[in-house]
């Protein structure tokens, strides 16, 4: 499988863990990953030197729709975009080879073909004057590469800090590809259909932290720091729907603080109903929780259906971190990164909001992070799912067993990854955890072959050294009577009782 990553310093790479698994011998079949199992994607400049840049990071990355129809079409074409941190939108196309095993081991072949400057030059904040803020996310309707018969629409949204959304068409980008703007937190009237902006100091200019898309590319969720999850249509621009707060504090009387970090749309096909529902809306907050929304347009209400207990720092609890990232990865289940490189795996059908404190809820986690967890992603077909994270680490998991299957050093502090469609290598060479387990089973053959900890020791009798008779020159007197012939273990025995 290969995997697409970006990093703050501005380096697209490609991935193939494979490569730095090793083999049955706990040799690695090719050469290490770090020499041949990672490509950059990235041009060069004249002088040769990569065109590295923090203004240039990579802030988030997203998948284009493409015509399998079109004349230029061959099986392991990808296209994807990458925001980046000076506003520009980057269009890439590449072709991977997956046909033999041999393909699959060479690195695939990627070019620039489009490229939008600033797509949030046209429109500041009204609010504050000239001011656009940082981007914070962009958003696809598919997490992986779709074909399409006939004309592809590659509608993406691009969010800033300060609320500005972008809405670009992705097969127009050489005539400008911006097909509308919304400022999310504009100041209005109180009929004003979008999302209202209250009045903050110079540290709450930056609000907007997440945003989500909904499979159809109909709908878009911004949430961010005091302002609650709200929903756009992203043809119109207007509001349809809003979150609304936990209860009050029931002894304080204090709202409960909103802070919105990350969101996911849960699949309508792939989630068990939720209070009769499966359209389903996943927030993770910097307050340590995971919210569940109904988002139905006759839903009964617009608080939190399901919610993890309120963080306590006299008790314990379910989430200790800010919630960074969100992965649904089963039916029931969703993988939780938080910002100290903790990956739950919780079962939204063991979370109670009645009672207790839902400990049953985190069935489990995947160890290994070591920095905050900037994104989790599934693969569309196998039970694998991958993080990067602050500490330079690309990691891979077996969501079954939770066990890490391959780990790649990129020397950049990463932001992003996308999961190109290609097969994986069945049964190829063995995973490091994998070779930690038979090394473990086989230590604990080696001491069942040594002897039984609840069996019975073996007792022999006691011989006295007939050298010391000899150089004492005395001779041991034996009590002799009929029963000298049995063994002194039973004689031993049969005092004690």
């Amino acid at each position: 499988m290969r995997i697409i990553t970006g990093d703050e310093c501005g380096l697209l790479k490609e991935t193939i863990p494979e490569l730095s698994r090793l083999n049955s011998d706990g040799k690695q079949p090719f050469q290490h990953a770090g020499d041949v199992g990672v490509t950059r994607l990235d041009d060069m400049l004249p002088d040769g030197e990569l065109n590295m840049a923090r203004t240039r990071g990579v802030v988030d990355l997203a998948f284009c729709e493409i015509d399998s129809t079109a004349d230029e079409y061959s099986e392991g074409t990808i296209s994807f975009c990458a925001l980046r941190m000076n506003g520009s939108v980057e269009k890439w196309e590449g072709f991977c080879p997956n046909k033999s095993k041999e393909d699959r081991i060479c690195g695939g072949l990627y070019k620039l073909s489009q490229k939008i400057d600033n797509v949030f030059e046209s429109q500041t904040s009204s609010e504050i004057p000239g001011y656009v803020g940082r981007p914070i996310a962009m958003c696809a309707a598919h997490p992986y590469q779709k074909l399409t018969c006939g004309t592809s629409k590659n509608v993406m949204t691009c969010c800033s800090s300060s609320g500005i959304v972008s809405v670009i068409d992705e097969n127009d980008i050489k005539k400008g590809g911006i097909v509308s703007q919304y400022d999310a937190y504009s100041k209005d009237n109180t009929n004003s259909p979008k999302i209202k902006y209250t009045k903050g100091e110079f540290v709450n200019r930056d609000i907007a932290t997440a945003m989500a898309m909904s499979s159809d590319a109909q709908k878009i969720v911004v949430g961010g720091r005091e302002r609650a999850a709200t929903m756009i249509d992203v043809e119109t621009g207007r509001k349809i729907w809003k979150a609304k707060n936990l209860p009050p504090n029931p002894q304080t009387l204090l709202q409960q603080p909103i802070w919105s970090t990350a969101i996911q749309f849960l699949s309508n096909t792939y989630t068990s109903p939720i209070n009769g529902s499966t359209e389903l809306l996943a927030v993770g907050t910097a307050y340590k929780q995971l919210q569940i929304y109904d988002i139905r347009a006759n839903a009964t209400q617009r608080r939190p259906v399901l919610y993890t207990p309120e963080w306590d720092s006299t008790k314990n609890n379910v989430l200790e971190h800010r919630v960074t990232s969100l992965c649904q990865i089963d039916f029931n289940s969703i993988a939780v990164g938080d910002s100290a490189g903790y990956i739950h795996a919780l079962d939204l059908r063991m979370i109670s909001n009645k009672h207790g404190r839902s400990f049953s809820a985190n069935v489990g986690r995947f160890n290994g992070p070591a920095g905050s967890v900037r994104q989790i992603v599934k693969h569309e077909t196998l039970p694998i799912i991958a993080c990067v994270s602050l500490d330079r680490m690309l990691r891979t998991f077996d969501i079954k067993r939770r066990k890490q299957l391959d780990c790649v050093y990129l020397k950049q502090r990463l932001n992003c990854m996308l999961f190109c469609p290609d097969k994986t290598w069945n049964n190829f060479g063995s995973t490091r955890s994998d070779r930690q387990e038979d090394d473990n089973e086989e230590e604990d053959s080696d001491m069942e072959d040594e002897g039984d900890i609840d069996g019975e020791d073996e007792l022999k009798d006691y011989v006295n050294s007939s050298d010391d008779e000899d150089s004492s020159g005395q001779s041991v007197e034996t009590s002799s009577s009929d029963d000298d012939d049995e063994p002194r273990s039973k004689k031993r025995r049969s005092s004690l009782k």
